[in-house]
């Protein structure tokens, strides 16, 4: 019985592709690979989570130009009431991202400090005073940023399956790895048949029809993280369309037949569908592409 005389839904479709996909164990991520983790990656797919393996950042750190200090030793420090820290044992300069001393637990931006001199004078030598005058309380932990802020180590990053985006690479980056497990992209093989095809860039004739349709589709799929192959236009013979998908079908995961869907005398993709494999669906009722075949 020709299934194409019984147009299905396509939900029905697309259900019979998935049952049959599952049965021959083919419903899964055709396989993984490890790859370095740089710009390539962007758009792979995780085959595995990423669980950190370190905290970012991996120790407390400044958050600003300043000094740190003990926030307990800045109590009572008023705009008319100013206190004096001596740099060494009450306070230490510190750059944006710095470590924070083991003693200190807090950090007073440089723009709220008076730079002293030896002798009690205002200095422009910020980064190395003897004293620094203060006109505020701080709070512990003001202007720092704790270990593990962003990302402490042990923790689910990103799950499998997630499809990588810039900022997915530098959080995997912040994580302490440098190499990912990730789907393998799948292989698809366009086969464009027609007598009538010529390839792009061809000088027409009467009843030449230029062949971009594998263009097209090759674009879609690398877009959508596949890796297409396009072969040659082959003409409208059945053992030579055969010949090719049986080619084809040894290393590749999916084959776009195009076209020869229909029901002319010279379209012959249901019969080779019919003679290697089981045709599932042959007809689906959506405009357009009403002909569709699934395999």
């Amino acid at each position: 019985m020709s299934l194409y005389l019984h147009d299905i839904p396509l939900p029905e479709a697309q259900s019979r592709l998935e049952a049959a996909l599952k049965d021959a164990n083919l419903w899964r991520v055709p396989g993984s690979e490890s790859i370095p983790l740089d710009e390539n990656a962007l758009g792979r797919v995780l085959a595995e989570s990423i669980w950190a393996k370190v905290s970012s950042p991996n120790y407390h750190a400044s958050a600003m130009d300043g000094f740190a200090v003990r926030a307990i030793m800045t109590n009572g420090a008023l705009p008319s009431v100013p206190l004096n820290l001596e740099i060494g044992p009450d306070a230490e300069y510190v750059d944006t991202g710095d470590p924070l001393p083991e003693w200190a637990d807090a950090v007073i931006p440089i723009e709220n400090v008076e730079s002293l001199d030896e002798r009690g004078g205002i200095t422009t030598d910020i980064r190395k005073p003897k004293t620094i005058r203060i006109r505020g309380a701080v709070a512990p932990w003001r202007h720092e940023r704790p270990l593990g802020e962003d990302i402490i180590a042990t923790q689910l990053v990103l799950p499998a399956g997630h499809v990588l985006r810039p900022v997915d690479l530098g959080a995997i980056a912040a994580s302490g790895f440098d190499e990912i497990k990730v789907a393998r992209k799948p292989r698809v093989a366009i086969l464009p048949t027609g007598s009538e095809l010529v390839p792009i860039g061809s000088k027409l004739k009467s009843g030449d029809i230029l062949e971009y349709n594998s263009l097209v589709l090759a674009v879609q799929i690398k877009s959508m993280g596949g890796e297409p192959t396009r072969f040659p236009i082959m003409k409208d013979d059945f053992d030579l369309i055969c010949q090719r998908v049986i080619e084809a079908a040894r290393n590749q995961d999916l084959i776009l037949l195009n076209a020869g869907s229909s029901a002319g005398a010279e379209d012959f993709s249901a019969k080779v569908v019919e003679k290697l494999g089981t045709l599932l669906v042959h007809g689906v009722a959506v405009r357009p592409g009403h002909p569709v075949i699934a395999n």
